[in-house]
């Protein structure tokens, strides 16, 4: 008994975890990480199509653990490069100390915002003579106390 050509149906089963290596999912990566006004297809649905792929298996997809992680790792790497932090940093400054730009305050507040968040964080530590096991409950629980009301105080400031 001979082997029927495949059917479109056929054509569009894909396995329900997504494999990494599959070009498939790589193409549906890349436009996850492109920006959505830059996306071509615009829609995950056309997308789907294109791949040749069930229009909800992309959905399927993204709720997928190891397609999460590389996702994000993906994403970390593209968004986070120090190049575009700098780009931005740069346009941000440039727009901020530009008195004739409406956005200047905007983008003043944006840039003081940026450079902070990138600064080395202040890191406050309590030292104690002794081990930390021959703290009485009440010294631990003080030194906690005043620990998260700094914190607390810290991100109302902030």
């Amino acid at each position: 008994m001979g082997r029927q050509a495949p059917t479109r149906t056929d054509f569009k089963q894909a396995p329900l975890r997504p494999r990494l290596n599959d070009f498939r999912v790589q193409r549906f990566l890349d436009w996850l990480l492109t920006a959505p006004a830059d996306r071509v297809p615009s829609t995950q649905g056309d997308l789907s199509e294109e791949l040749g792929l069930h229009r909800n298996q992309l959905s399927q997809w993204k709720n997928d653990p190891d397609f999460l992680a590389e996702w994000e790792r993906q994403y970390r790497k593209t968004v986070g490069s120090p190049e575009k932090a700098k780009a931005v940093l740069d346009s941000l400054f440039e727009t901020a100390t530009d008195r004739t730009d409406p956005r200047q305050v905007p983008a003043a507040r944006a840039y003081l915002e940026a450079i902070d968040a990138v600064k080395p964080k202040r890191v406050e530590m309590t030292v104690v003579k002794g081990a930390a096991k021959e703290l009485s409950d009440d010294d631990l629980m003080s030194m906690l106390a005043e620990r998260a009301e700094a914190e607390l105080a810290a991100r109302t400031d902030g």
